[in-house]
């Protein structure tokens, strides 16, 4: 192992030493040893934050083989029809667990399974559409609209009403995690339409949730909760501890954009317990990312440090691309907090060349903001000016009116 380990190290020099000079090679090592130490000494933290950062993440390279060794056991024993109904299963319960990458697989042979029999079409629909929420989620943008596309093709031919309503709402969900909301609204909206005297609580549920978002990203704080609540009383009843901690998670992101982290702490806390409970790897990711926000709002850099690194190891695990890009733009703070400038200004780029790369309009806005605030305190003025004005277009470009108030005074005190 330690020789593998050091064959790595060798390569990972041997590419900056072909592109760089011996003072950019100086310049980088500095940034990734500055990275490394926490902000400040280790401390007594409360007993609710020293287990969650304590919390281990399970290794679920066993998981995946006894995924392949099921498939293999079960396509010899079971039907053609049970057999794919067992897939189905397993995908589903592996999303939640974070492994895209397996669930993907098990969709595709879901797919290879049915193949042209038209007498399975029932299971093709479904199948597709799982495929497009798993790339969604990996922010795989093109593929994820390409099996939306075939699900909702598939359903209208079966004339699933219900189906096409869940494409709509999940093209809704791509298009709000963009930053495009205007268009999730629309989305939104035909779905509901669609299953307008339906008695398919859970399916409320789950429009109400976002719904509830796009209220949030527009400052309409009181709507946004009432649909979280509605949201939760329909998941509460039926036990769905993963939507639950969803929406207890989204109920916290109100309460920080309301400056009330009491009770934003509160439902994070929740949140983690709940995503803990159902093994729910994607929100616990998001709730430790939203804990380490909110530390660093109250300044203590040692806990915000700390959950956004456990958030890192989650949110790589699920491959959630959009929240390491996010944990970047939080470390970034913290870093400026410190007066640590060259390594925030490190952070805060990468977070922007990934929301680039992820075409997430509303996530570069946001880190375009910290640039210019790390610009502003650097006597960087010009540069400074240039990223709250990106910032400024884009809420200009949704009618965010509190959030671009907000914006337009602070870049009016730019000297």
């Amino acid at each position: 192992m330690e020789v593998r380990v050091q064959n790595n190290k060798r390569l990972f020099e041997d590419v900056l030493e072909n592109f760089f000079d011996n003072k950019q090679i100086k310049e980088f090592s500095k940034i990734v040893l500055s990275s490394k130490p926490t902000p400040s000494e280790k401390r007594t933290v409360g007993s609710i934050e020293k287990q969650q950062i304590n919390l281990e993440i399970d290794d679920y390279l066993e998981i995946n083989l006894q995924v392949d060794l099921l498939i293999t056991f079960a396509q010899f024993r079971l039907d053609k029809n049970k057999f794919i109904e067992l897939l189905f299963l397993l995908g589903r319960l592996i999303i939640t667990s974070g492994e895209f990458n397996t669930a993907i697989y098990i969709y595709e042979k879901v797919l290879n399974e049915i193949g042209e029999d038209k007498a399975l079409l029932n299971l093709t629909a479904p199948a597709q559409l799982a495929l497009g929420e798993i790339f969604n989620r990996v922010a795989k943008w093109q593929l994820s609209l390409k099996y939306i596309k075939k699900a909702y093709d598939t359903f209208k031919r079966l004339n699933e009403i219900k189906g096409c309503a869940n494409c709509e709402n999940l093209l809704g969900t791509i298009h709000g995690e963009r930053g495009e909301l205007h268009k999730a609204k629309r989305h939104f909206e035909r779905s509901v339409a669609m299953l307008e005297n339906s008695d398919d609580n859970s399916f409320k549920g789950k429009i109400e949730i976002n719904l509830g978002i796009i209220s949030n990203i527009f400052g309409d704080f009181e709507t946004a909760i009432s649909n979280f609540r509605l949201a939760l009383l329909y998941f509460e009843k039926i036990k769905d501890l993963q939507r639950v901690a969803e929406i207890r998670h989204n109920m916290g992101m109100v309460y920080t954009k309301k400056n009330d982290l009491t009770s934003a702490i509160r439902e994070f806390d929740r949140s983690i317990l709940f995503s803990m409970q159902c093994g729910n790897m994607p929100s616990l990711g998001l709730a430790y990312l939203s804990k380490a926000y909110i530390y660093v709002l109250q300044n203590d850099f040692y806990l915000a440090e700390a959950f956004a690194d456990k958030a890192m190891e989650l949110c790589n695990k699920t491959n959630d691309k959009l929240s390491i890009a996010d944990i970047y733009k939080t470390k970034g703070i913290i870093q400026r907090k410190l007066n640590m400038y060259d390594l925030a200004e490190s952070y805060l780029l990468t977070s922007l060349r990934l929301n680039k790369e992820l075409q997430n309009e509303l996530n570069l806005a946001e880190t375009s903001i910290e640039i210019g605030r790390l610009y502003k305190e650097t006597g960087r003025t010009n540069e400074s000016k240039q990223y709250f004005n990106n910032a400024i277009k884009y809420y200009k470009k949704i009618k965010a009116a509190n959030e671009l108030a907000s914006i337009v005074r602070e870049f009016a005190a730019i000297s």
